[in-house]
């Protein structure tokens, strides 16, 4: 990966298209924002793939991130809470509880920070 730096933002070319980074939200991603967005998009995308193996009849399904930071310590994430709403037909609680777990395992994400950052994983089914 490669980064040009401007004056007001750093880009970088890739498959998808062209990432801006910025510490101004009206010019670019905010790298807390990038971070954290990593970490969800991961654990969403492996617990959206145990899911569908599982064939389990989902309706919906979200990701909120709530982010703890440190203002005194250069604004560092100190915890990113992750609530996953899901809605469908016959859960199982129990079953998505293990599989959350199970995710935050195979999460390459989750899996570098964890030692840095808090990571909790929350449940809610919706009726």
């Amino acid at each position: 990966m490669k980064f040009v730096i401007t004056e007001k933002e750093i880009t970088s070319e890739l498959p998808y298209g062209t990432l801006n980074i910025s510490s101004e939200e009206e010019e670019g991603f905010r790298p807390f924002q990038l971070l954290v967005s990593a970490v969800a998009g991961c654990s969403g995308l492996v617990f959206r793939r145990i899911l569908m193996k599982q064939r389990l009849d989902i309706e919906y399904f979200t990701i909120e991130a709530k982010v703890e930071r440190n203002e005194k310590e250069a604004s560092r994430i100190e915890k990113i809470d992750l609530i996953f709403s899901i809605k469908g037909n016959d859960l199982d609680e129990r079953k998505l509880e293990r599989n959350l777990s199970i995710t935050r395992k195979h999460c390459s994400m989750v899996r570098s920070v964890e030692d840095s950052i808090e990571i909790t994983e929350r449940l809610k089914i919706i009726e």
